[in-house]
């Protein structure tokens, strides 16, 4: 059955499932649910007793080479290291603000291998392998095989723990097995029911209202541009920083009009699109390298002469003005500056920029 189960697919069996129970009512009948709505601060404080109880009374049994991982209760008067105090893989959380729950979510895991090729986000597509199971050790999903998720797609605390991690390397070999992943990033996330399927039950092996565990292999990813502005959706999410290190990521609106900026066509709020903002200048747009990239390269290609690699957006240029039409010119730093505010994300630049 496991091998049938795909987590992509259980989060719309639930809602099927909710649409089928609703759809079958007549206007004269009552839908009879089997499941009482909890309140969500009231069932996470039950979800974190759980987690925390699990993590003090199981400890990791195995990791092999491929970092599979297993864990087993301690008997009793056994001497192995919770999973809360063994050192190998500190235990590590990260807090979830989440406003319409009315829940601050403390979401535990364990990084087994950070990974070292890409970075993803909560809103691009991710090639995983991974293991589901209950805090009673029953395993309710599996595929060792990878398989393609939309993180915005699965449940929630996927988004928030596996961008934490990084993609492994693609391999080539001869062979019956002509490729392979190393180095990639490995997980597990402790999730309470608010940040998966909270009262729902997708499927017979998982109850409503069920802390999950999710042991992951996260192998590669795509970022992905979902409103096709031409700046890829990982750059038009919050970042963390020093001030607030758990931004609400998919919620970053630069011109607050309720449009999150990875489906904000104009970003600026200034009533050009932000696939304006980023073309370069003389170029048509349907040739390649028609649009600035979010950061420039690391070397200018020499094959392409008239376009320098290196130039991200710019920013509202800061060089003298132009004689000719009294508009500013640009300086080398308005393509490179890391801090610089990209005129795409600034109302007071637009057309014509020079």
């Amino acid at each position: 059955m496991n091998k049938y189960l795909k987590l992509s697919l259980i989060f719309v069996f639930g809602l099927t499932l909710i649409g089928l129970t609703i759809v079958s009512c007549t206007k004269n009948e009552t839908p009879d649910y089997s499941v009482t709505l909890k309140e969500y601060p009231v069932q996470y404080a039950a979800d974190l007793d759980s987690i925390d109880k699990y993590l003090n009374t199981h400890y990791i049994s195995s990791v092999d080479a491929d970092f599979n991982i297993t864990f087993a209760k301690i008997p009793a008067g056994g001497k192995q290291l919770s999973i809360r105090l063994q050192q190998t893989y500190p235990l590590q959380f990260k807090m979830v603000k989440n406003d319409t729950h009315n829940v601050d979510y403390k979401v535990y895991y364990l990084k087994l291998r950070e990974g070292i090729n890409e970075s993803t986000s909560a809103v691009d597509s991710v090639y995983v392998s991974y293991k589901g199971s209950l805090l009673t050790d029953v395993q309710f999903d599996y595929s060792e095989t990878p398989i393609w998720f939309q993180l915005e797609s699965v449940v929630a605390g996927w988004g928030e723990i596996v961008p934490l991690f990084k993609t492994g390397t693609y391999d080539t070999a001869p062979g019956p097995n002509l490729s392979t992943f190393s180095n990639f990033g490995a997980g597990v996330m402790f999730l309470p029911s608010g940040l998966a399927y909270y009262e729902q039950m997708p499927s017979s092996l998982i109850p409503s209202y069920s802390p999950l565990i999710f042991s992951f292999k996260l192998k590669s990813q795509k970022s992905r541009d979902h409103d096709r502005d031409g700046i890829l959706s990982k750059y038009e999410v919050a970042t963390p920083t020093t001030l607030v290190p758990n931004p609400k990521q998919k919620d970053y609106d630069t011109d607050s009009d309720g449009t999150p900026d990875f489906y904000d066509i104009d970003d600026d709020g200034d009533r050009v699109m932000t696939k304006v903002e980023i073309k370069r200048p003389n170029i048509s747009a349907n040739v390649t390298n028609g649009y600035y990239p979010y950061n420039g390269a690391a070397v200018d290609n020499p094959l392409t002469p008239n376009i320098d690699e290196r130039q991200g957006v710019p920013r509202k240029y800061t060089g003298p003005n132009n004689p000719a039409n009294g508009l500013p010119t640009p300086l080398p730093a308005d393509y490179t500056d890391p801090t610089r505010l990209r005129r795409y994300l600034d109302p007071t630049s637009y057309p014509p920029f020079e």
